[in-house]
């Protein structure tokens, strides 16, 4: 195997490096993100868009002032909107839930399969990592359904446990969500504004920290899955994991922050120029299918990444206890048995 050297990354070259293997291997990534994603996408387009209501081309505007035209564009959303109750149960119930238990966990096997070929310097080839990432196909399936199973469980527990400590709070106080807005009440609506953003933000941290520190100590299960051929990968993960749960959390920081900025900056001027019309809905499904790619190569050397720093820490502990044995192993021996 001729492959490449690689030592820990941290979050900037880890960043830096998923760019340049975007920018090299352009084709196979983009092509991969579309055949997985792509009929989702435009499915779920055509399940969520009422077609009847949304221009072709571009939205009609003429004679409007520019910050009028503007309102126009982006304020026809809501009315583009299908009604049709029975689509959008088809979109919740069907398409949803196959994109996240079938098109995800191929696209992210599928990115890994040829990252992990430009990591070992051999020749990318889509057709290859398409037929890797389709032979493991149920186990990918089934451990994604896993790990979406427990992380509702921990959102949900968590959601629970907070709500709980709230009202514990509020009955510990004498009064109810009622006697802030009461006149006669020594609480006014603006200590209860206080009070509601102080736990909102408290939530919001809590929900990043606590169901956030599970979603991303087993979120690499499906590598594990797709190499080493047995059981879900979650505990697996947990174990790859372990001492790097901060900087991961920096890394889904940054990407998160970084995805927001692309794909919110161009969704807003093709908006600006088109509205909602159908060209603009499918320039912005193959904007997905572009960015993509691009979180998956992260993950994808995020995986390798950590495989390096628990081989590294795996080898160190070998050497210490291979160490340790030799030390004690003089002090055993009996008194002139190194002379026989």
């Amino acid at each position: 195997m001729n492959q490449m050297p690689m030592t820990p990354m941290g979050v900037g070259k880890l960043l830096d490096k998923s760019f340049n293997v975007y920018r090299q291997h352009f084709g196979a990534y983009f092509f991969l993100a579309l055949i997985w994603f792509g009929p989702f996408l435009l499915l779920q387009q055509l399940l969520l868009v009422d077609l009847s209501s949304v221009p072709l081309l571009m939205q009609d505007t003429e004679g409007l002032e520019f910050w009028e035209s503007m309102g126009e564009k982006f304020g026809g959303q809501e009315e583009m909107v299908t009604q049709n109750v029975g689509l959008l149960l088809l979109y919740v119930f069907l398409v949803a839930p196959l994109t996240m238990v079938v098109a995800y966990p191929q696209l992210i096997a599928g990115a890994t399969l040829l990252t992990k070929s430009v990591w070992e310097q051999q020749t990318v080839d889509l057709k290859a990592a398409l037929k890797g990432a389709l032979g493991r196909f149920w186990p990918l399936v089934g451990s994604t359904l896993v790990y979406g199973l427990l992380i509702l469980a921990v959102t949900f527990g968590f959601a629970l446990v907070f709500l709980v400590i709230g009202f514990l709070f509020v009955m510990a106080t004498g009064n109810s969500i009622d006697t802030f807005f009461d006149s006669g009440s020594e609480f006014n609506p603006f200590l209860f504004i206080i009070v509601f953003l102080f736990g909102y933000i408290l939530f919001l941290i809590g929900m990043l920290l606590v169901p956030g520190y599970f979603l991303l100590r087993w979120s690499f299960y499906l590598p594990l899955v797709l190499f080493e051929k047995g059981g879900v990968g979650i505990g697996k993960s947990w174990h790859l994991t372990k001492g790097n749960f901060w900087r991961l959390f920096a890394i889904f920081i940054v990407l998160s922050l970084l995805y927001s900025i692309f794909s919110g900056g161009i969704q807003v001027a093709i908006m600006g120029i088109l509205g909602t019309s159908i060209i603009s809905q499918i320039i912005m499904v193959v904007l997905s299918c572009l960015l993509m790619p691009w979180i998956a190569i992260v993950y994808a050397l995020a995986y390798f990444d950590l495989r390096v720093r628990k081989d590294g820490t795996d080898l160190q502990e070998l050497m210490n206890r291979q160490l340790e044995q030799a030390a004690d192993r003089p002090s055993t021996q009996e008194p002139g048995a190194a002379h026989e």
